[in-house]
Protein backbone atom coordinates (compact mmCIF):
# COMPACT_ATOMS: atom_id res chain seq x y z
CA UNK A 1 0.00 0.00 0.00
CA UNK A 2 1.62 3.10 -0.78
CA UNK A 3 0.74 6.02 0.82
CA UNK A 4 0.96 9.88 0.02
CA UNK A 5 2.13 12.45 2.53
CA UNK A 6 0.26 15.56 3.94
CA UNK A 7 1.75 17.91 1.78
CA UNK A 8 0.81 16.29 -1.32
CA UNK A 9 -2.28 17.17 -0.96
CA UNK A 10 -1.94 21.13 -1.66
CA UNK A 11 -1.32 19.40 -5.74
CA UNK A 12 -3.73 16.85 -7.52
CA UNK A 13 -2.49 13.53 -7.10
CA UNK A 14 -2.42 11.22 -9.83
CA UNK A 15 -1.70 7.35 -9.55
CA UNK A 16 0.19 5.74 -12.20
CA UNK A 17 0.47 1.77 -13.00
CA UNK A 18 3.36 1.65 -10.67
CA UNK A 19 1.24 2.64 -7.84
CA UNK A 20 3.51 6.23 -6.99
CA UNK A 21 2.12 9.34 -6.66
CA UNK A 22 2.85 12.44 -8.96
CA UNK A 23 1.59 16.13 -9.24
CA UNK A 24 0.26 18.45 -11.74
CA UNK A 25 1.22 22.27 -11.36
CA UNK A 26 -3.01 22.50 -9.79
CA UNK A 27 -3.79 23.45 -6.96
CA UNK A 28 -7.60 22.74 -6.24
CA UNK A 29 -9.12 20.65 -3.88
CA UNK A 30 -12.46 19.43 -3.35
CA UNK A 31 -14.26 18.27 0.08
CA UNK A 32 -13.66 15.13 -0.43
CA UNK A 33 -9.58 15.77 -0.94
CA UNK A 34 -10.36 17.45 2.28
CA UNK A 35 -12.05 14.70 4.06
CA UNK A 36 -9.20 12.56 2.94
CA UNK A 37 -6.71 14.90 4.26
CA UNK A 38 -8.20 14.67 7.71
CA UNK A 39 -8.41 11.25 8.10
CA UNK A 40 -4.85 11.12 7.33
CA UNK A 41 -4.24 13.39 10.01
CA UNK A 42 -6.21 11.65 12.23
CA UNK A 43 -4.65 8.10 11.58
CA UNK A 44 -0.97 9.63 11.94
CA UNK A 45 -1.25 11.91 15.14
CA UNK A 46 0.16 11.69 18.50
CA UNK A 47 -1.96 9.78 20.74
CA UNK A 48 -0.22 11.93 23.15
CA UNK A 49 -0.65 15.14 22.10
CA UNK A 50 -4.15 14.78 19.66
CA UNK A 51 -5.28 17.78 17.93
CA UNK A 52 -8.36 19.52 19.33
CA UNK A 53 -11.54 19.07 18.02
CA UNK A 54 -11.82 22.64 17.64
CA UNK A 55 -8.80 22.86 15.01
CA UNK A 56 -10.82 20.77 12.95
CA UNK A 57 -13.47 22.53 12.78
CA UNK A 58 -11.72 25.56 11.98
CA UNK A 59 -10.01 23.71 9.04
CA UNK A 60 -13.15 23.43 7.40
CA UNK A 61 -14.53 26.43 8.22
CA UNK A 62 -11.25 27.72 6.83
CA UNK A 63 -11.64 25.05 3.55
CA UNK A 64 -15.40 26.01 3.10
CA UNK A 65 -14.22 30.21 2.40
CA UNK A 66 -11.22 29.47 0.31
CA UNK A 67 -13.51 26.95 -2.03
CA UNK A 68 -16.25 30.06 -2.16
CA UNK A 69 -13.76 33.08 -2.92
CA UNK A 70 -12.53 30.19 -5.65
CA UNK A 71 -16.14 30.39 -7.07
CA UNK A 72 -16.73 33.76 -6.41
CA UNK A 73 -13.19 34.15 -8.26
CA UNK A 74 -14.26 31.95 -11.48
CA UNK A 75 -17.62 33.82 -11.33
CA UNK A 76 -15.97 37.43 -11.38
CA UNK A 77 -13.53 36.33 -14.37
CA UNK A 78 -16.21 34.89 -16.27
CA UNK A 79 -18.15 38.23 -16.09
CA UNK A 80 -15.26 40.39 -17.44
CA UNK A 81 -14.72 38.12 -19.99
CA UNK A 82 -18.46 38.18 -20.99
CA UNK A 83 -17.92 41.55 -21.18
CA UNK A 84 -15.34 41.36 -23.89
CA UNK A 85 -17.47 40.12 -26.15
CA UNK A 86 -17.19 42.18 -29.32
CA UNK A 87 -14.22 44.30 -28.58
CA UNK A 88 -10.76 44.02 -29.79
CA UNK A 89 -7.89 42.72 -27.61
CA UNK A 90 -4.62 42.58 -28.07
CA UNK A 91 -2.77 38.95 -26.60
CA UNK A 92 0.38 37.36 -25.34
CA UNK A 93 0.64 34.28 -27.52
CA UNK A 94 3.92 32.20 -29.04
CA UNK A 95 4.78 32.35 -33.09
CA UNK A 96 5.43 29.09 -35.07
CA UNK A 97 9.07 29.29 -33.99
CA UNK A 98 7.96 29.37 -30.03
CA UNK A 99 8.91 32.84 -29.22
CA UNK A 100 6.43 35.35 -27.22
CA UNK A 101 4.56 37.85 -29.69
CA UNK A 102 1.43 39.35 -29.36
CA UNK A 103 -1.65 39.22 -31.65
CA UNK A 104 -4.78 41.75 -32.12
CA UNK A 105 -8.88 40.23 -32.77
CA UNK A 106 -12.46 40.27 -32.03
CA UNK A 107 -13.83 38.32 -29.27
CA UNK A 108 -16.39 36.52 -30.72
CA UNK A 109 -17.61 34.34 -27.78
CA UNK A 110 -16.67 33.28 -24.38
CA UNK A 111 -15.92 29.51 -23.16
CA UNK A 112 -15.95 28.37 -19.46
CA UNK A 113 -13.95 24.88 -19.00
CA UNK A 114 -13.09 23.74 -15.49
CA UNK A 115 -14.17 27.40 -14.07
CA UNK A 116 -12.34 29.12 -16.42
CA UNK A 117 -12.83 31.37 -18.99
CA UNK A 118 -11.47 31.67 -22.11
CA UNK A 119 -11.63 33.99 -25.04
CA UNK A 120 -12.84 32.82 -28.33
CA UNK A 121 -10.86 34.79 -31.04
CA UNK A 122 -11.50 33.07 -34.76
CA UNK A 123 -9.96 28.97 -33.92
CA UNK A 124 -8.12 30.43 -30.91
CA UNK A 125 -8.95 30.23 -27.00
CA UNK A 126 -7.11 32.42 -24.76
CA UNK A 127 -6.90 32.98 -21.12
CA UNK A 128 -8.23 36.64 -19.80
CA UNK A 129 -4.98 36.91 -18.01
CA UNK A 130 -3.10 37.13 -21.57
CA UNK A 131 -5.21 40.00 -22.33
CA UNK A 132 -3.04 43.08 -22.27
CA UNK A 133 -5.16 45.75 -24.16
CA UNK A 134 -8.97 46.28 -24.86
CA UNK A 135 -10.38 48.68 -27.65
CA UNK A 136 -13.86 49.06 -29.22
CA UNK A 137 -13.79 46.72 -32.13
CA UNK A 138 -13.47 48.76 -35.71
CA UNK A 139 -16.32 48.83 -37.92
Amino acid sequence: MSTTSVSNYWKTPTTTAADTTSTTGTSSLDFNDFVELLATELRYQDPQDPVSSTEYVAQLAQFGTLDKLNTIGNSVDAYQAYGLIGKSVTYATTDAAGAAASATGTVDSVSIKSGTAYLNIGSMQITLSSVSQVAEASS
